[in-house]
């Protein structure tokens, strides 16, 4: 396999190097140093691993392999680095997120896991399921809703004025999230309780 650095040196933008940034009580932002100077690099691979390099380069890069492979090393340094320092690299959920945390900026990559078109996130003091695109309701709520009346994708779509779309991504999203949505229920029966006042018996 040929990476043509000297072609890509035109196509890759001065912005592309791997970054990474710390969350926490120090926050900071690092940008690896691009290199000056640009190469030709012939490596001898399996056919399988040639043709792993291709498609990511162009699903993610525009077809430049130079891009997908330059990011790639940079990527393994930052977690060889990570590892140096005594720090675990593993993936977590959103919202188990510790208080500080390093995660690396790969470019390329800035859009993947949005795949939501009708759902956003929002700010809620404990729910952190994703709520209906310009409505009050949560996914998991519109979800259960529609199973508990029997509900098709197009009637739960006519009863909340949405697309039909939206309905189907939210049951999609409910199926995948399934364990918070039944957790924050569970939260949400629970404040109810709190919240309802006390009343004397009957006599």
């Amino acid at each position: 396999m040929l990476v043509d650095e000297t072609l890509a040196s035109s196509r890759r933008g001065p912005g592309l190097a791997l970054t990474w940034r710390l969350f926490g009580d120090n926050l900071a932002t690092m940008t690896a140093t691009p290199p000056k100077n640009r190469h030709r690099l012939f490596a001898d691979v399996p056919e399988a691993t040639d043709a792993q390099v291709r498609q990511t380069a162009r699903t993610f890069y525009r077809g430049v392999v130079s891009d997908a492979v330059t990011t790639a090393l940079e990527t393994f340094e930052w977690v060889v680095d990570a590892r140096r320092r005594g720090k675990r690299v593993i993936a977590t959920d959103a919202d188990m997120l510790p208080g500080t945390f390093e995660e690396p900026v790969i470019p390329g990559l800035e859009r993947v896991g949005r795949e939501w078109t009708w759902l956003v996130r929002r700010d809620h003091p404990w729910r952190r399921q994703l709520w209906i695109m310009g409505r009050t309701i949560a996914a998991g709520d519109l979800a259960r809703t529609a199973e508990v009346n029997g509900w098709s994708a197009a009637e739960t779509a006519r009863q909340y004025d949405l697309p039909v779309d939206a309905v189907l991504e939210a049951q999609r999203y409910a199926e995948i999230a399934r364990d918070l949505i039944l957790a924050e229920e569970a939260e949400n029966r629970m404040a109810a309780q709190r919240l309802e006042p006390d009343r004397a018996p009957l006599r």
